[in-house]
């Protein structure tokens, strides 16, 4: 084998691991329900380095949303100070 055929070897299984590596990334996404546009960024040496960091941007993302929609509820719920008026009844009553 060639010194370029050995390259051309190496070159098709590093295209290999981070198709399979991108694949189990994007699954784990979509489990946790998170969009798998992610997947290419978490791509590790090996399953197991590629499942603890979908874990741990599970976690970072579903935290970050949690902070991100406690912030944009109020802080107090409302408070009515006044009964909502009454509509008057329409159509025909009874007469008295």
């Amino acid at each position: 084998m060639t010194e370029e055929e050995k390259q051309e070897l190496e070159t098709l299984r590093l295209e290999k691991h981070q198709r399979e590596q991108t694949h189990r990334a994007r699954e784990a996404l979509e489990r946790a329900g998170i969009p798998a546009s992610f997947a290419p960024l978490l791509i590790g040496a090996d399953d197991g380095d590629t499942d603890q960091r979908a874990e741990q941007f599970r976690s970072a993302y579903q935290e970050a949303l949690a902070g991100d929609i406690r912030s944009r509820l109020p802080q107090q719920p409302p408070v009515v100070t006044a009964p909502a008026p009454q509509r008057p009844r329409r159509g025909i009553q009874r007469i008295r």
